[in-house]
């Protein structure tokens, strides 16, 4: 299922996952970057809130974040020192995040995970 896609990025759940793909879209990738062709990073559920809420950090946390969950590690710093790259990431996040809350497919809970009163 897509959840969001930029010119550059893509965020999809495979079915039957508990993960959420961010991809770079190899065919819109300028010649210069081509070396990015493979970078596929496979975020699960349960950590997509790390993700979430440090989207506008600073670009070593969102980086090191990603970091934990990529496939080809070593292509995730140039992603990231890439201004265009980085900000259509981060939209695509955040479209990602909202079609995933839409869909029931993430949840918000209270902080602390109890109910409200407790």
């Amino acid at each position: 299922m897509l959840l969001a896609r930029g010119r550059f990025w893509r965020a999809s759940l495979p079915r039957a996952a508990s993960l959420i793909v961010l991809e770079l879209r190899k065919a819109a990738l300028p010649e210069d970057l081509q070396e990015l062709r493979d970078l596929r990073v496979e975020v699960p559920l349960a950590k997509w809130n790390l993700l979430a809420k440090n989207v506008y950090a600073d670009r070593k946390l969102l980086g090191g974040l990603l970091l934990d969950y990529a496939k080809n590690k070593d292509r995730v710093s140039t992603a990231v020192a890439n201004d265009r790259l980085l900000a259509e990431l981060r939209r695509v996040l955040l479209d990602a995040t909202s079609v995933a809350l839409e869909e029931g497919i993430l949840i918000i809970v209270p902080a602390g995970g109890g109910a409200e009163g407790d």
